[in-house]
């Protein structure tokens, strides 16, 4: 039998080190100390790994240099990252079809890794930084290799924590119709069978800390939110994949009730709580729901276009935030954009009109190219639409 191909991975694991100091030090774009550099080289001499070509040339062509964030509030976001295929077509072709696409791009994608550049990137000017982490599955393929190197580029470290079934990192196909709408197949991810935070080391740090964490998981870590709650981490929760346990108006309230900071979207809120009636009177509505609670977080509710509304863990009055008047190319990731920017914001300490505000413009502009990680907003980006949006409205 062949020898199986050591992974990037397994030289972390023999050194010690996260993936993502292993990926800075061989790519060159992070300086590490000298006892941490000869641990990955004898373990790359003992394993006999062999960097990948795609990664080091990419990694090596960008020439960009990620600062250190390990001062700064931490990060840590669990969940899918896949490579997206973008297919442009004129409209969605129905069965037997045969038709030829615009063109096919391909590019980073997956919920929890826009999530994780998005709150990376709103730090770029040096400002409301982040030291951010991707928990996630990653495999032993050339795509792995070059999503390590995205992401090392936009200031991620990846935490590889186990590896998907068929060892090479998930595909996703995204068409993309010229009304900007547009229809997501992806390939099972298997993250959501396991506690994708059961190996971190949680302990407390002289730093504020965030663990975030996709609906698509929650049934599995419930039982470790305790866990970073004693640690003196918060918890956050994007409710894309949200299962249908959590789709009543109990359990959706009990989630509340353990998460401090929840996201979800307006379609996922009429439909746990069957509510039919206009923006207004849906705000109304979840505002008596949550007044009922004993303890609660924060909730989000986005509604895309229009914006954002924020129920504030202390019952004052919820929060609303218009969205910017932008041409809808594309809302992949919009969603994701919004909540990677709010939490740049929050654990950075901005108040939480400030960090929706930003986020509803963040998700907004996120809609005007294709690709989810298209458009990477700084907070000067941000600053700059936000601005804008105010000339325009005087």
């Amino acid at each position: 039998m062949a020898r199986k191909r050591p992974t990037i991975a397994d030289v972390a694991a023999a050194a010690a080190v996260s993936v993502g100091t292993v990926s800075n030090y061989l790519n060159g774009t992070a300086n590490v100390r000298k006892e941490t550099a000869d641990r990955i080289d004898a373990a790359v001499r003992r394993l006999a790994y062999r960097p990948s070509v795609v990664a080091r040339a990419l990694s090596h062509a960008n020439g960009a240099q990620p600062e250190d964030r390990s001062h700064c509030a931490r990060l840590v976001v669990a969940g899918y990252i896949s490579v997206d295929y973008l297919c442009r077509v004129e409209v969605l072709p129905h069965r037997d079809d045969r038709i030829t696409a615009h063109h096919i791009e391909k590019a980073l994608g997956g919920p929890a890794a826009n999530v994780a550049v998005a709150a990376a990137g709103v730090g770029t000017s040096g400002q409301f930084a982040l030291d951010v982490e991707l928990a996630t599955a990653l495999g032993d393929d050339p795509d792995s290799d070059w999503a390590l190197a995205e992401l090392s580029q936009k200031s991620v470290h990846a935490l590889p924590i186990r590896r998907p079934y068929n060892n090479r990192l998930s595909r996703c196909i995204v068409f993309i119709e010229e009304n900007g709408s547009r229809t997501i197949v992806n390939e099972p991810f298997e993250l959501s069978e396991v506690d994708l935070t059961g190996q971190l080391d949680v302990k407390r740090e002289g730093r504020p800390c965030c663990m975030h964490i996709e609906g698509y998981h929650y049934d599995r870590m419930r039982g470790s939110i305790d866990r970073f709650h004693e640690a003196g981490w918060k918890v956050s929760l994007h409710s894309a994949g949200l299962p249908a346990s959590s789709h009543t108006p109990d359990a959706f309230l009990d989630l509340v009730g353990r998460i401090d900071l929840t996201f979800a979207g307006d379609r996922l809120i009429r439909d746990i709580f069957d509510i039919r009636l206009p923006m207004q009177a849906l705000v109304a509505e979840i505002r008596t729901q949550l007044s009922g609670l004993v303890r609660r977080g924060h909730l989000v509710i986005t509604f895309g276009a229009y914006g954002a509304v924020v129920f504030p863990a202390d019952g004052s009055a919820p929060i609303e935030v218009p969205a910017l008047p932008v041409k809808q190319v594309d809302a992949t990731g919009a969603g994701d954009s919004f909540a990677g920017t709010f939490l740049a914001y929050w654990m950075n300490g901005a108040t939480l009109e400030y960090a929706a505000r930003h986020a509803a413009a963040s998700g907004s502009l996120t809609t005007t190219v294709e690709g989810a990680q298209a458009l990477i907003a700084s907070h000067d980006d941000l600053t700059a639409a936000l601005a804008e949006l105010g000339t325009q409205a005087a």
